[in-house]
Parts: structure tokens; sequence; C-alpha cells
């Protein structure tokens, strides 16, 4: 049980520690209101919790110590397939370099150390922004959540400068978006996901973790709020998309409604015959299961055949890039795809705003 109490200007928190017979209590500062106190006694089961039962004292705890209770506590505020990304960028390049440091040992220049480094052997901006992005939000949590650490190392760390060209983004030509559909027609277990990207911009683990309930007939929308990842083996429902900016609802024109409407007709006469998919999604595999990114295997070889860096994402960026070709507004086709920002969408498909820019000076010229 735990129990606060406020002695001058501090609340403290006790913790119990240790078993059997070294079962201790511990009192320890939690901060200067008892929301505060709380809040540390909290992290300070986290603490016991991946570290077998043992407390480690602020002051002697290593990178590497801290870094569990990061990712055990970080883990259930975000995305699972971020907090795997998370782990894994930290076991290749950060507890490398410093994972057995102290974490009040730890200065600005070994942290920018580590980015610099990373460029100078080869390392693209991406991953290398990645990587800075770990560091950030773990000396966040350890100063400014946890109060572990005095002053925040990472607060200035920042991404060398890169003077590599700009991401090309692969979208589908019109004459390959009508091979792709005449080759899995209506009926093949990939047309369904296809037409829901080609006409939503959604990703595929959003596309096969869309059910009934999310699509609105009469209103011709589709709510983007779930995405299914494998966990453990297993093909699961992430009730989070990507980021908090995925949860959005997208106008479907009539095509992909009639689509829908048919597919529904479809799964109900099915289940009505005992042969139906006794779950409430729209996309299923061949054997009438939830789809998973492997599912979708056998149409990235396929794609292939229109060069390198062709997939199934690349529906999404054909969705986007005909919307921005047609003069649709940057800002709502990022809405549409669910972006943190609008600099994302604005990067990604910098050569489409490029080509308008150019389009827009032509007809200046023609008038006059």
């Amino acid at each position: 049980m735990a129990y606060f109490r406020k002695r001058g200007k501090k609340w403290y928190f006790t913790i119990e520690i240790g078993e059997g017979k070294n079962r201790k209590r511990k009192e320890m500062a939690g901060g200067r209101t008892k929301a505060e106190a709380e809040a540390a006694y909290a992290r300070a089961l986290v603490s016991l919790d991946v570290n077998g039962g043992a407390f480690l004292e602020p002051t002697k705890m290593t990178v590497e110590d801290f870094s569990k209770e990061f990712l055990a506590d970080h883990g259930r505020n975000v995305h699972a397939n971020t907090i795997k990304s998370y782990k894994s960028i930290y076991k290749n390049h950060i507890a490398p370099a410093i994972g057995t440091f102290k974490l009040r040992d730890i200065k600005a220049r070994t942290l920018q150390n580590i980015l610099n480094d990373k460029k100078e052997a080869g390392l693209s901006r991406a991953t290398v922004s990645s990587i800075h992005a770990v560091i950030k939000a773990m000396f966040i949590y350890a100063s400014d959540f946890c109060e572990y650490i005095e002053r925040n190392p990472a607060q200035n760390l920042h991404i060398p400068k890169y003077t590599e060209p700009p991401k090309v983004v692969h979208s589908f030509t019109p004459e390959q978006v009508a091979e792709i559909f005449e080759t899995f027609p209506r009926g093949h277990q990939y047309f369904l996901p296809l037409a829901i990207s080609y006409h939503t911009g959604a990703r595929f683990g959003e596309c096969c973790a869309i059910t009934w309930q999310d699509v609105d007939f009469e209103a011709m929308e589709i709510s983007i709020n779930k995405t299914v990842i494998v966990e453990d083996k297993t093909l699961v429902v992430q009730e989070v998309p990507k980021s908090s900016h995925g949860f959005r609802v997208v106008p479907m024109g009539r095509k992909l409604l009639e689509i829908l409407k048919r597919e529904k007709r479809h799964q109900a006469v099915q289940k009505l015959a005992g042969k139906g998919p006794k779950d409430n999604l729209v996309v299923h595999g061949k054997n009438g299961k939830m789809m998973g990114p492997d599912g979708i295997r056998h149409f990235n070889i396929f794609c292939k055949k229109f060069g390198e860096g062709f997939s199934f994402h690349s529906m999404r960026h054909t969705h986007a890039t005909m919307l921005l070709e047609a003069g649709e507004d940057l800002e709502l086709v990022s809405k549409r795809l669910g972006h943190s920002s609008l600099n994302t969408t604005a990067r990604t498909y910098s050569h489409v705003l490029e080509s308008r820019k150019a389009k827009s000076r032509e007809l200046l010229d023609s008038v006059l």
C-alpha cells in the first residue's frame, strides 16, 4: 500500500523494495504536490517491475538501466510498431555508444557525437532522424517527467546537415492502375484493399482493419481508426493508427460506394449459406480471415515489373499525386492521408507541387 506525506515544501512517498526477508520500505521525495508524488510513485513501480524487484537510485542508474524503464513505460502510450522501432534503434545505435554510462554523466556533446558519427558512417538522414527522435524522447522522460537529471542534455540536439537528393515517391500511371485492376479484378483478395487505397489513400494495414461499422453509406464516408499489425507472430487489430492524426473520416466517391455495397451484399449471402467470414471486417484473405502485412507480398512482387520501389504503398502515393495534380488543396490531401503535419505532405510530394508551379507559369504566359 502506498503512503504519502508532506514534509516542509515537498511530498514524499513510501515504496516497498526487495522480497522475503530482504523486503523493506524506503521513503523517497516525490515532488512539490501530492499529484507529483503519486506520479513519482507510479514511475518507481515501473522501475521495480523492469528491474526484477530491485530499486535503482537515480545517481547509480546507467543509461541501460534507464532504457528498460523508459521503453516499458513509453510503450503503453504509443503504437506497438513505434515502440518496436524504438527498441531496435536503442539496441543497435544508442546502447553501444552510451549504454554503460551513468545517466547523470551524459553530456550534450556525447549525444551530438552519436548523430555525427552515424552520418559519417553512411546512415541516411531518415535513420539519423529516427535515432535523434529516440534520444530526445528518452532524455525528456529522464529530465522533465522522472526528474532523474536536472538538465536535459538532448535539448539542443540537432540532426547533421545532409545534401542528399529528395526522396523519390513512386506512384502508378493511369495505364498501370488499369493494368493492376485487370490483373486483380473484383473477387480477387487484393481487389478490395487496392480499391480502398486508390480511392481513399489508406495504408494497407488500415484497409485491412476497416469494419462495416466504419463505412457510412448514407454520408459516403469511411472512418479510418485502426490498423492491422503483427504482434508476437499473430495478426491483431491495433485500435490506434500510425499517429493521432491517423484518426480520420475520408469522403468516398460513388465508384467506391458501389464496390463496398456490392461486397457487403456478397458477404451477407455467404454468411446465410454458412460460408462467409465470421468477423465484421470488410477485407479478407483467401481463407476468409484477416489479412496482414505478409498477405500483400505477392502483389509487391508483381509491382517489380513497373520498376524498383513500387509496392502496395504506391497506390497511396497515386491517390495523393492525382489529387494534387488536379489542383486539390494541400491541407485537405494531408488530412486524407493522416499525415502528422502539413510539412510531411509538402516534403513527400514536393515534385508534384513544383510541377503545379510550372503549369501555373505556363497558364499565365498563355494569357498575356
